[in-house]
């Protein structure tokens, strides 16, 4: 009976591992390329004492979630000349391919909805990350287009557990200043400011229409009819790994760009 052949690792760049959109991008990632023979291997390789390490993998090609920002790792990821698919975000200058989503035009979309509903005192709550960033400046642009008046825009550094998001939500509130609804960037900040105006006897919409961003399908869990923007990061994974298929393959040349499609889902929040 002949040796099944060894897989090969497919480097996995990614600054945290526990985000749950990332997670569930790398799973149905590793899923589509385990058939053909691939695995992901992830690894501390934002650690410049282990770089040599990423070399001697000799990875086939390498998935970066998230943008591959850190300047000795991008170094280091070309050095290898092996196909590159970054995803979520665009860099100025890709190492090779991308998968992304239209983040700029998120928060576009955003403030043309809460513009239709009448809201004209808006207030913005996003996490300090480049496709968070995007949204939040896509809507902030939008919504001056659009005479909306952006009474606070508050960036929390940190946006991992609810208790995150409830702080966003209580800065905004110590801005003293009035608003009628609220775009933010995550499905996690979107479902702590509902949870924490509530708890204030703030009634959405009525109150305060809250406006989210979801990349796993979790924030109707969290929030019931809350109204979302979003990408699906299962279908995100997948399209990456076909994508590093088929530059592995030669069937894709180098450059390749693929952008998901934001879909919108209008609930009971605004």
């Amino acid at each position: 009976m002949p040796a099944l052949p060894s897989p090969r690792p497919i480097a996995l760049l990614a600054p945290r591992l526990d985000y749950a959109p990332a997670a569930r991008a790398i799973q149905a990632c590793a899923e589509r390329l385990a058939p053909a023979g691939y695995y992901l291997a992830a690894g501390p390789w934002r650690d410049a004492s282990l770089l040599p390490r990423l070399a001697q993998l000799a990875p086939a090609a390498a998935l970066a979630i998230g943008p591959l920002d850190d300047p000795p790792l991008r170094a280091a990821v070309a050095a290898l000349e092996i196909p590159v698919v970054e995803t979520w975000s665009a860099p100025a200058a890709p190492l090779d391919s991308l998968v992304t989503a239209d983040n700029t035009e998120a928060g576009r979309l955003a403030a043309r909805h809460l513009a239709e509903k009448g809201h004209a005192r808006v207030a913005c709550i996003s996490a300090d990350t480049p496709w968070e960033r995007a949204r939040r400046e896509g809507f902030i642009a939008s919504a001056a287009a659009l005479g909306r008046d952006l009474v606070a825009d508050i960036v929390q550094p940190e946006a991992q557990q609810l208790n995150d998001g409830r702080m966003a939500f209580l800065r905004l509130l110590t801005t003293n200043t009035i608003f009628d609804a609220v775009f933010c960037t995550s499905d996690l900040l979107a479902a702590a400011t509902v949870s924490e105006a509530h708890n204030r006897d703030l009634h959405v919409p009525q109150d305060l229409a809250v406006l989210g961003f979801t990349e796993d399908g979790s924030a109707a869990q969290w929030v019931q009819g809350l109204t979302t923007l979003g990408v699906d990061a299962a279908e995100l994974g997948r399209r990456a790994g076909q994508l590093l298929l088929d530059r592995l393959d030669g069937e894709q040349p180098a450059g390749t760009r693929l952008t998901l499609d934001v879909v919108f889902e209008a609930r009971l929040s605004t």
